[in-house]
């Protein structure tokens, strides 16, 4: 499924605002990652912060449609659901495994450096596949909290657990199984309840 021009597009404003300050055009590889890191802190230098609203309406959305981009572009097997303007609502939506998250979502926890309640930054996951993910995870190593609010270890970590997804997709014979928007309407709708 083709990305949606308004994605595309912000994740091509994020390639150019990243040459202006660094001079290097990203490639949409996630070898670019630690860049686009780098760039996202070059935004705080000498103790600068953006305004909440700036990093809301411009930066978090480009950094996240960039980062979702190389996402999709590496494992091929996700697709948007980006209702224009509503960004909280946003998600990429695993086809062959079950698997969603919101990457403005983590695009904001990078920038600011703390937890955002309400975007679904953290992986999602069917709950018969967290343990085998909690462990695959586990065998990463712990990750510096500095870390941890990277996008480069942020795509590290959801290597990992597509890996392990795979493997339990595999081991339960579930290969070809497709997950379709409908099944990720309802599991982001009954989320959204309970957590009212």
């Amino acid at each position: 499924m083709a990305t949606p021009t308004h994605v595309q597009d912000l994740a091509t404003a994020c390639v150019a605002s990243v040459k202006a300050v660094t001079g290097i055009e990203l490639d949409y590889g996630h070898e670019t990652l630690p860049l686009l890191d780098h760039y996202a802190r070059s935004l705080f230098e000498d103790g600068r912060e953006p305004p909440a609203q700036e990093i809301l309406t411009l930066v978090a959305p480009m950094c996240g449609a960039y980062f979702g981009e190389v996402a999709r572009r590496r494992f091929g097997t996700f697709r948007w659901h980006a209702p224009s303007d509503q960004y909280a609502q946003w998600r990429l939506e695993g086809e062959r495994v079950f698997v969603y998250f919101n990457p403005i979502g983590v695009a904001l926890e990078v920038l600011t450096e703390a937890d955002a309640p309400g975007w679904n930054a953290h992986l999602e996951l069917a709950a018969r596949d967290q343990e085998a993910v909690k462990h695959a995870v586990e065998l990463f190593g712990a990750v510096r909290e500095s870390d941890y609010y990277s996008f480069a270890v942020r795509f590290e970590t959801l290597d990992q657990v597509m890996e392990a997804l795979a493997r339990e997709a595999q081991r339960r014979h579930e290969e070809g199984r497709e997950y379709g928007s409908d099944v990720y309407r309802r599991a982001y709708e009954e989320r959204q309840s309970k957590a009212r």
